[in-house]
């Protein structure tokens, strides 16, 4: 049973039957989610309760309306062709309770997907048929063989979006699977800053540099922003140089010279790659990620 409220608010529903009800605010259209959905109710929350009886069949409430939710936006990526992945599953859950979760199935060109974070922190879990399943990182686990990677958890809060660039392995790759193509300009070599190099300044100012690409016009240009990894995560595992949930930070096209300086976000990892445009406008081969850390 539901209804809806009035300029001011105030709402009536009305019910048949005498008992205890619950009584929930949501404004899906602003990001105000329900909590009687198992993954936006608060553990720590309350919902208000009104019990009617013959001798008493009317109730006066009030309801608040939960915090406004956070977003989880992302795109999911071939990570061989570089394509956008078509047909593919996102699973959320509350990382204190697994069975307080949610998905979406999103079927389209664009490889995009948005859903609405709850007031806890959650975990993430990407599928798509013939990919191995994409997992947000940044979290430990420790087994009898010893500590592994496992899912990491996320807090966003009211007003915040963390956005994700999900690359999916296909399962079973082949050499053909890999995204260079001969009828395109030849990716451009990366020269400076260094791979892996870490930058123990501020401001967090960054020169990028590559070698010119002969029957370039432009370039493209990506930087992308890495989790930094927990003092957990430090401990007990080594430096595999893996960027951990990259998210868009920089993307640029048009770029006339063979170089770009920009301010990173924050003291954590990042990667970057460029590519030669054509006359055409055709995109060439995409170089290979090279990252960096920021200390400050």
């Amino acid at each position: 049973m539901c209804a809806e409220s009035d300029a001011q608010g105030k709402f009536v529903i009305n019910i048949s039957q005498p008992g205890t009800y619950q009584i929930v605010a949501d404004k899906v259209s602003e990001g105000y989610m329900p909590t009687y959905s198992p993954f936006y109710k608060d553990p720590k929350a309350i919902n208000p309760e009104v019990t009617l009886a013959p001798g008493n069949a009317t109730a006066f409430v009030s309801v608040k309306l939960a915090p406004q939710s956070g977003l989880i936006t992302g795109r999911v990526i071939d990570e061989a062709t570089d394509r956008p992945v078509e047909n593919f599953t996102v699973w959320t859950w509350q990382a204190r309770d697994p069975a307080a979760r949610t998905h979406l199935n999103a079927h389209g060109q664009s490889g995009h997907f948005r859903i609405y974070a709850p007031a806890v922190p959650f975990q993430m879990r990407v599928v798509a048929d013939g990919y191995e399943d994409w997992v947000m990182g940044g979290g430990v686990l420790v087994s009898r063989a010893g500590a592994t990677k496992g899912p990491g958890s996320l807090l966003v809060r009211t007003g915040n979006n963390a956005q994700f660039a999900v690359y999916l392995k296909k399962r079973n790759a082949t050499p053909a699977d890999v995204a260079i193509d001969d009828k395109r300009l030849p990716a451009p070599i990366q020269l400076s800053p260094a791979d892996k190099q870490v930058l123990d300044v501020f401001p967090r100012n960054l020169r990028l540099e590559w070698n010119p690409v002969a029957g370039a016009v432009s370039y493209g240009l990506e930087v992308e922003a890495c989790w930094k990894p927990s003092s957990e995560a430090i401990k007990r595992l080594p430096d595999d140089g893996e960027c951990i949930n990259p998210s868009p930070y920089e993307e640029k096209y048009g770029l006339p010279d063979t170089n770009y300086e920009f301010m990173f976000k924050g003291a954590q990892p990042g990667r970057w790659r460029v590519w030669a445009i054509d006359q055409n406008h055709k995109a060439g081969n995409k170089s290979p990620w090279r990252s960096f850390t920021s200390l400050k």
